[in-house]
């Protein structure tokens, strides 16, 4: 039986690794930290710029064709519950044509009232303050753009700066039916413990990443096309971005959203002439 919430919904070709970045104000970009560490795999490399005023920071970029854009994500960032983000899509090369822009969207999910711990959390608090990484999501409905820029207001962010280690856009995918129950969320540690001589335990901290197993049960002819064109695209482990309950809000969004990659997929599995199933491994990097 299929989960029944919000679907599944997956970035699985980052168009921003291919795109021309450029960030404003110029002046305010630390050089050794420029735009383009946001299209780098390597979480060491990240963007910063200093514009922490009104006008905050613009990131523009350009496509060398049109593409389907439902989907943009700013992940591994400094911001605040207070700060937020708009993006425009304009159809044509060098911003022309005709525009898309969306209201203007907090950058980080608040906890639901059920959430908080009362007479600890501030009202403001977010279901990232205990966690060590944040990501900001927007989804909207598929718009064909070459070219779009995405503005983020940081106003007096106490760092003197605003940090963004990786961004992703592009056309968010959904199967018609969600994945199973059954689903399995775990975690994978690099941590390792050894006896000292005298029997005591050396503990060697590691990191941790966060694993999910599901199935999808029902992938039709009609998006058959589009999930081995999914698979093709993740065969070289290439980074995706993953929301397993998108829009749902609170800790159940968060713990099941994450950059990662497929470690293992069971490939389109035929089950009769107008269905196909899918076993899919993520892995957060």
């Amino acid at each position: 039986m299929a989960v029944a919430n919000s679907r599944i919904r997956i970035i699985a070709q980052n168009l921003a690794r291919s795109a021309a970045l450029t960030s404003a104000p110029e002046v305010h970009n630390i050089e050794s930290m420029p735009i383009g560490n946001v299209q780098n795999s390597n979480r060491t490399l990240s963007f910063r710029s200093t514009a922490v005023d009104a006008e905050g920071c613009t990131i523009s970029f350009e496509l060398a064709v049109r593409a389907r854009i439902s989907a943009l994500l700013l992940d591994g960032s400094n911001l605040r519950v207070s700060d937020k983000f708009k993006i425009r899509l304009w159809a044509g090369p060098a911003k022309t044509g005709t525009l898309f822009e969306t209201d203007w969207i907090p950058a980080l999910v608040a906890k639901t009232a059920g959430e908080l711990n009362w007479g600890i959390d501030k009202l403001s608090s977010t279901v990232f303050d205990d966690w060590d990484r944040i990501y900001s999501v927007a989804w909207f409905g598929s718009v064909a753009a070459q070219s779009g820029e995405i503005v983020i207001i940081s106003e007096d962010n106490p760092a003197g700066y605003i940090e963004i280690n990786r961004i992703a856009f592009g056309q968010a995918e959904s199967p018609m039916r969600n994945f199973e129950f059954g689903y399995n969320l775990s975690y994978m540690s690099t941590s390792a413990i050894e006896l000292t001589e005298g029997g005591s335990p050396k503990i060697e901290t590691g990191i941790k990443r966060r694993v999910i197993r599901l199935k999808l049960p029902r992938i039709g002819d009609l998006g058959r096309s589009a999930w081995a064109d999914f698979i093709r695209n993740i065969a070289d482990y290439q980074e995706i971005f993953i929301s397993l309950f998108p829009e749902r809000g609170g800790k159940l969004e968060r713990d099941h959203s994450m950059v990662c990659v497929v470690v293992q997929n069971s490939g389109l599995q035929n089950v009769n002439a107008t269905k196909h199933t899918l076993d899919i491994t993520f892995q957060e990097t």
